[in-house]
């Protein structure tokens, strides 16, 4: 096999998981691998107490941090274009999702913005794990986010709509990067108000 990161060949490990439980193939060596860090940083919503946004999450997970590695990851994956990139992480995403129970949504892009970026890199990260996901949610706001900080986010009307019946179960929000944590919070809100019993979100990265 060849590293999706360093273009090196490496030998994958066999294993009986691999073998009976269709768990997927690592895409990149070892030595690319660890270079991302895992993230063990807690999740702080103290920002969005007496919001219209408290309550609006239930939890959060982030796989990784958002160090070099991962800043030139995400660059070649988001920007560059380089679609063959969701695989780096398809076993992890795997492995977590598994533990989880919910409809699986991801944070949705904007129509225009999908025209220029040519695919939807959340959804192909779920792709590459073999996810199932459904597209309950539609973006509204067409201008970029990132530049924004958390309060702008939250005075700004919200990002998303509901484009399908949200039942009255647990849904799982998932996006590529979790910063301030405005989108997430924003989506969030609309499936709590639309009926959902509990949102959980789960990001890849932690900025």
């Amino acid at each position: 096999m060849t590293c999706l990161i360093c273009g090196t060949p490496y030998q994958s490990t066999p294993t009986w998981s691999k073998l009976f439980l269709n768990q997927l193939d690592s895409s990149t060596c070892t030595r690319c691998f660890e270079k991302f860090e895992v993230s063990e940083s807690a999740i702080d919503f103290t920002d969005f107490l007496g919001t219209p946004y408290e309550g609006a999450v239930d939890s959060v997970f982030c796989l990784y941090t958002y160090n070099e590695p991962m800043k030139e990851f995400l660059h070649q994956y988001k920007f560059l274009q380089d679609i063959a990139l969701a695989k780096v992480f398809a076993l992890s995403l795997q492995q977590v999702f598994h533990r989880k129970e919910g409809i699986v949504v991801p944070i949705p892009m904007h129509a225009e913005k999908l025209v220029l970026r040519t695919f939807a890199q959340v959804d192909e990260l779920l792709n590459a794990a073999q996810i199932l996901f459904q597209q309950v949610l539609t973006k509204t706001a067409s201008d970029s986010q990132g530049k924004k900080t958390k309060k702008e986010r939250l005075k700004t009307s919200n990002l998303f709509e509901a484009i399908q019946t949200i039942e009255e179960t647990n849904y799982i929000l998932f996006d590529d990067i979790y910063t301030t944590g405005a989108t997430i919070h924003h989506a969030a809100k609309v499936l709590k108000d639309s009926g959902a019993k509990r949102v959980d979100a789960i990001t890849l990265i932690k900025g």
